[in-house]
């Protein structure tokens, strides 16, 4: 099944959805509420979005559709520019799936959609697949071939087809407006603080466990190496953190960084979880970030950065202890 139609069930981490072509999609039997784009982070703004999506088809009597693209067009049209992801596609369709929309479209961008002009994104997608009689989008909108299409280009259409417009206006966080690329800039700052505020929830790495080299164990601390691909990574350092295995949850730290003090070259990113000690190689993760607790450093010796770490647990449990963030809220 290429389309995710809404089970309002926790997708499987590691059943990754699979994106649809525009050939794939059925025509709808009724009429729709429909919006589109790419909805990575699916933040505060995008949330403000699909409200006002779920608002219009009640009013008129329609499903709620969501058309989403990915990748991201860039990844096909200039992959050299292409920014690194916030939300992986499996955590994206839960995300929606929980927030009720009906049907949920992970259109493959590809050749066909990126040729498309404006009026024949409108027709081929929104008319003629989704029977749109109401279209909802962000007021910073752009669709079509050379993104030809914006918000006001959308509304001029709907006079000559038979679907109205909602152009919703930007959601503001301190005077500035909620965007992808704001809230990946306060993520490269480190600002977790900033970018929780932006996005609705705690910013979460997603990975599965991978094979690390044995040194947590060896200092009596085991780690769970987490392969995060191409996410947005915060800085080095090491984090309060809770995490989502399965249907459990656990607490812990997170280190990212090179291991200076073992003179490594290559950024990990490593999770000790406390009161845990299973072998999880393969399963997949959700490492929801709480707190930094302090910038990567070398130490001359292990005794030493094994009281460090001793010190990082102390402080975590602190963090956690008084953390109020209600694990992967979406509200």
């Amino acid at each position: 099944m290429s389309n995710v139609e809404n089970p309002n069930n926790r997708s499987d981490l590691q059943a990754a959805p699979i994106t649809c072509r525009l050939d794939d999609i059925a025509e709808f039997d009724r009429g729709a509420a429909v919006t589109f784009g790419v909805f990575d982070g699916i933040h505060i703004g995008h949330q403000a979005v699909i409200s006002t999506l779920l608002e219009r088809a009640a009013q008129h009597q329609l499903m709620s559709a969501l058309v989403g693209f990915y990748p991201h067009p860039l990844a096909f049209l200039a992959p050299e520019r292409c920014p690194p992801l916030l939300t992986p596609l499996s955590k994206r369709v839960e995300i929606l799936q929980q927030l009720g929309i009906d049907k949920i479209f992970m259109l493959s961008f590809d050749a066909q959609i990126a040729a498309m002009s404006p009026r024949s994104f409108v027709e081929q997608v929104l008319l003629e697949k989704c029977r749109a009689r109401h279209v909802v989008v962000g007021y910073a909108c752009q669709f079509g071939k050379d993104r030809a299409g914006n918000a006001e280009r959308l509304a001029e259409l709907s006079e000559t087809y038979p679907f109205d417009v909602t152009i919703v206006p930007p959601t503001e966080i301190n005077g500035a407006p909620v965007h992808s690329t704001r809230i990946r800039e306060a993520l490269a700052h480190g600002d977790l603080q900033c970018s929780s505020q932006l996005l609705g929830r705690l910013y979460a790495l997603l990975g599965h466990v991978i094979h690390g080299d044995g040194r947590g164990k060896e200092i009596g601390f085991p780690t769970a190496n987490i392969d995060i691909q191409n996410q947005v990574c915060p800085p080095n350092g090491v984090y309060a953190i809770r995490a989502r295995l399965e249907e459990r949850w656990l607490d812990g730290v997170l280190n990212i960084g090179v291991r200076p003090t073992f003179n490594g070259t290559t950024v990990q990113v490593e999770s000790h979880f406390f009161n845990f000690d299973e072998t999880i190689y393969g399963k997949p993760v959700e490492i929801f970030l709480v707190e930094k607790i302090r910038s990567e450093q070398k130490f001359s010796n292990i005794e030493m950065l094994v009281r460090q770490i001793r010190r990082d647990i102390t402080d975590a449990e602190r963090i956690l202890a008084k953390s109020t963030h209600s694990h992967d809220s979406v509200h």
